[in-house]
């Protein structure tokens, strides 16, 4: 049994973003599907998932195949959590709601006996339903992932970041033999992510996940197919095995190209030469040959010429100032706003450490972010910075003052820089002359990060904070980031729930201590 997509199409705007598509999907089978922003990953997992319409093609569901899509638009639910989970399971949620109607009803009417009698009778259909199972679900799954507290708050109280855990959880707990995850590893701490990965690895169901979470990709999935020009191209086999597999195609597809472009040109300079001769000679033969080397010319199915991988950039990044040995020293440190988020934090930071700042989701990274730049006056303890040191800081939301300036322009006059000496830097970075005309308000997360780095590493820091890098970048855009930070001369700090990214850093990891009456 399994989900056949044959020769789909799909357009936005007028512009295929979706091409021609083949793809078969096994009943049981973990798959990722991976690509740039904007190639039309989540477009094609809402079209598996029934809820986009196609141009042209077949899209062929199995009856018995129910897929489940998580949402990432969130409904105005004006209920509770738990009611919010059930609600999805129509019969178990009226049978609950009147069990808890019967319940309200006993402690204030005067027949007891008859409600009873109802009560037993509306908890034997629950019961029978497996209402008591699914409850018991919810809370196991609640719990992974982080969200047992909210359960009996109300859904539209929860926070955007909270409310994307709800609506992955309601996707785990549906009846359904496919689920459609997208991006499903955001917001969660590591403590969540590594209980997803455990649910993913033990299911029995079809999983069908775009995720830029590389470790999350490694320990789950069985192949990774990518989205390419509209294209799909299939990797059948895990992360290892995909970054190979690309590395050696890409090789090919330029061994490809340069050995057709040599024939091409063999077969231009054949012709110029017979119409050459047939000029000079007059000679019928001659033309005749051009002309049947001209038809041969027009049947070759020309390959096309490879996009240049933009995942290594040619750039070492030196701190042109070197600060003291010491960077960072807190001592018995709390922070948060009236009350500490996380208490009694001790450390210290040495010139070209790589630094990171882990912990659960409310611990108070970014907090403790915050009072290192000086943002936040600590709580309790100390922390102080060393005389020398120039930090650069990186945060989650980056934004320019000028929405609609160019690249090129803010280069210059953030960075006063000649145009001559922007351009030089602005190709070390991975933007190309193309690029350098783009109105800031048109850039990816990527090229944001990239410029932003750009600008504060031009700046002469010596300490580089960066609160969650990689988060929502596609996996080229993460591995580019991941170069320069790696090649960073000067001392790192990072705030990042991004696995993958701390080891290839070489990041030593710090746990926050959290205040247990204020931690989620």
């Amino acid at each position: 049994m399994k989900i056949r997509i044959n020769q789909i199409t799909k357009k936005y705007a007028g512009d295929i973003v979706i091409d021609a598509l083949n793809f078969e999907i096994l009943k049981g089978s973990k798959i990722a599907i991976v690509g740039e922003n904007g190639v039309g990953k989540s477009t094609l997992l809402k079209i598996i998932a029934g809820l986009e319409t196609i141009e042209s093609g077949d899209v062929i569901v199995p009856k018995e195949m129910r897929v489940q899509y998580m949402q990432q638009i969130f409904p105005t639910y004006t209920g509770g959590v738990r009611a919010y989970l059930s609600s999805q399971f129509k019969e178990l949620h009226q049978l609950s709601e009147k069990l808890v109607q019967l319940s309200d009803a006993m402690s204030t009417e005067a027949d007891v006996e008859k409600l009873l009698i109802q009560y037993g009778k509306v908890q034997s259909q629950f019961e029978s339903q497996g209402g008591y199972e699914f409850e018991n679900n919810v809370d196991r799954i609640c719990k992974g992932l982080g969200i047992f507290q909210h359960l009996d708050k109300p859904y539209i109280s929860l926070s955007g970041g909270e409310k994307t855990r709800i609506e992955l959880a309601k996707c785990l707990l549906a009846d359904a033999e496919v689920l459609c995850l997208d991006e499903p590893t955001n917001h969660l701490d590591f403590e969540g992510i590594a209980w997803l990965e455990q649910f993913c690895q033990a299911s029995a169901k079809t999983i069908v996940l775009v995720s830029h979470d590389r470790k999350f990709i490694a320990n789950v999935v069985t192949s990774i197919h990518e989205i390419e020009d509209g294209k799909l191209i299939s990797y059948m086999g895990d992360y290892d095995y995909y970054r190979k597999e690309k590395q050696e195609r890409f090789v090919r597809l330029v061994d490809d190209y340069k050995e057709q472009q040599k024939q091409i040109q063999k077969l231009q300079l054949a012709i110029r030469r017979y119409r050459q001769w047939g000029n000079e000679s007059d000679n019928e033969d001659f033309y005749k040959k051009a002309k049947m080397l001209e038809r041969r010319l027009e049947k070759i199915q020309r390959v096309p010429k490879p996009v240049e991988l933009r995942n290594r950039l040619d750039i070492t990044l030196d701190a042109s100032i070197r600060s003291g040995e010491e960077v960072i020293i807190a001592n018995d440190l709390s922070v948060g706003y009236d009350k500490p988020i996380s208490s009694e934090n001790s450390f210290r930071v040495k010139w070209q450490d790589r630094f990171a700042i882990v912990g659960k989701n409310g611990s108070g990274k970014s907090t403790l972010i915050k009072t290192l730049l000086g943002e936040l006056p600590p709580l309790a303890g100390t922390v102080v910075i060393g005389p020398s040191v120039k930090v650069g800081y990186l945060p989650q939301q980056i934004m320019f003052p000028n929405q609609k300036e160019r690249i090129l322009q803010y280069v210059m006059h953030t960075c006063v820089l000649s145009e001559e000496t922007a351009r030089r830097y602005l190709v070390k970075f991975g933007f190309y002359q193309e690029d350098t005309y783009k109105p800031l308000h048109y850039l990816s997360g990527g090229e944001r990060v990239r410029l932003k780095l750009l600008e504060i590493l031009l700046s002469d820091v010596n300490l580089l904070i960066l609160d969650e890098p990689t988060n929502h970048l596609d996996i080229t855009s993460c591995e580019i980031i991941e170069q320069l930070v790696s090649e960073y001369q000067g001392t790192l700090v990072v705030v990042s729930h991004d696995r993958y990214f701390l080891e290839s850093i070489n990041a030593r990891q710090y746990q926050l201590n959290v205040k247990a009456t204020d931690s989620q």
